[in-house]
């Protein structure tokens, strides 16, 4: 009976784990089929550039078979790192989908990061979204840029 269960728990967790594969293995091919020159980054996320600025695509599996998908776009900031919670409250507030947060790198630099998260459980709704990242998040990036 442990068998038999040990089995069946595997199984879920490699069908689990395919899922993913298969929503970052799509996302990829979305994105080289709209024109953009994305791969994959040392940690295996999917990195690509749009209008210029380096977006990168992180997926982690979720429990029944649905895939969490971040887009982000990270920036090195010289401004003080109050200011950029000031700008990301700021942003926050006037965006519904749209994730800003300010944060310092391990090498103690400011950072402004733009990003968009769904949830998605097959390719064409993983696709579906990431189109609206596309559209979207250079609209975000202006913003903030804006407020510079």
């Amino acid at each position: 009976m442990k068998k038999l269960v040990l089995t069946f728990v595997l199984a879920v967790c490699s069908i689990c784990a395919l899922q993913a594969q298969n929503i970052q293995s799509s996302i990829m091919s979305y994105l080289r089929n709209e024109g953009y020159a994305a791969s994959y980054d040392s940690d295996g996320d999917i990195q690509f550039k749009l209008e210029g600025n380096i977006y990168y695509v992180i997926v982690k599996e979720l429990d029944e078979g649905y895939a969490y998908v971040e887009v982000r776009a990270p920036f090195e900031v010289d401004s003080s790192f109050n200011e950029l919670l000031t700008m990301a409250n700021e942003l926050n507030r006037g965006k519904y989908i749209c994730k800003c947060s300010a944060y310092q790198d391990d090498a103690g630099t400011n950072v402004m990061q733009i990003g968009m998260e769904f949830v998605a459980s097959t390719s064409s709704q993983a696709q579906y979204q990431m189109g609206h990242a596309l559209r979207l998040m250079p609209l975000w990036i202006e913003a903030f840029e804006e407020m510079l």
